[in-house]
């Protein structure tokens, strides 16, 4: 995705509550709420069944507020299966407590080569953006392969939303994980290539904008050389960015260079 994660009646449920990659499952009744939610009709297992609509599922209770659940759920309602790269896929990110959906957001995400529906994580850290308001994040990770000799790339994008009375509404935008080849091709490497890989977090500040906290970006940027194939670490350091709330979000980037060496920035 390169935005803002883009952001049946009820049917009873046999089997597992659905799960990915990260061991956060929705409950059967979670999901068939946000389905019902969304009016999205059919079989709510996975994907990989025969005509399964569940491409990609997490979920996580909601810190402070008890009974909620957050849930992200991609349903593949035209049944293009994994690895479309040139399809579509629906998208609910919700709160649901009771059986009912209490706020949520609805958008469709587009495949293409550089993304494709993979998994979800739930963030649930402290993102407390004024004492009112309590952000959670929601990481969108891409099964797709990306580019064959790319000179960068991005993954882990987060997105952190807010409650607006019965909707969900996106802040704030960024990948996590970042990589640039710094010397050297990544498709005719050669002793001597160098290349950067960052992790990204995320602090909130004790400053304020427009009534919301600053948040702080940190990049953790480890430097790599090629050495006849074997690989070695050569250098490390950090980054920081702030970012300031304008009323309206604190910006959408899923692609983040704010960390990248002078020499790529002209």
């Amino acid at each position: 995705m390169r935005s803002i994660l883009r952001f049946l009646p009820l049917l009873a449920l046999a089997g597992a509550p659905l799960a990915h990659a990260d061991e956060q499952p929705c409950a059967d009744g979670v999901v068939a709420a946000v389905a019902s939610w969304a009016g999205i009709h059919g079989k709510l297992v996975s994907w990989t069944e025969d005509g399964g609509l569940i491409a990609a599922a997490s979920c996580k209770a909601m810190p402070g507020s008890a009974g909620t659940t957050i849930a992200a759920i991609a349903f593949d309602t035209k049944h293009e299966g994994p690895g479309s790269q040139d399809g579509s896929k629906e998208q609910v990110v919700a709160l649901v407590a009771g059986g009912k959906v209490l706020a949520a957001d609805r958008s469709t995400i587009e495949e293409d080569a550089s993304t494709e529906v993979g998994s979800y994580r739930i963030d649930t850290a402290p993102y407390r953006l004024s004492p009112e308001v309590r952000a959670f994040g929601v990481v969108f990770s891409s099964s797709a392969r990306g580019a064959s000799c790319p000179d960068a790339d991005a993954s882990s994008e987060l997105t952190l939303w807010i409650r607006e009375g019965d909707r969900l509404r996106a802040v704030f935008g960024s990948n996590l994980d970042g990589w640039a080849q710094i010397e050297g091709t990544s498709c005719m490497p050669r002793s001597g290539s160098v290349s950067e890989s960052a992790h990204m977090t995320i602090a909130v500040e004790k400053t304020t904008s427009h009534g919301f906290a600053d948040l702080s970006l940190t990049a953790h940027v480890t430097r790599t050389q090629d050495s006849d194939g074997d690989f070695k670490q050569t250098g490390t350091r950090t980054v920081r960015t702030m970012l300031h709330y304008d009323g309206k979000s604190y910006g959408s980037d899923m692609f983040r260079d704010f960390w990248y060496p002078a020499s790529l920035r002209h």
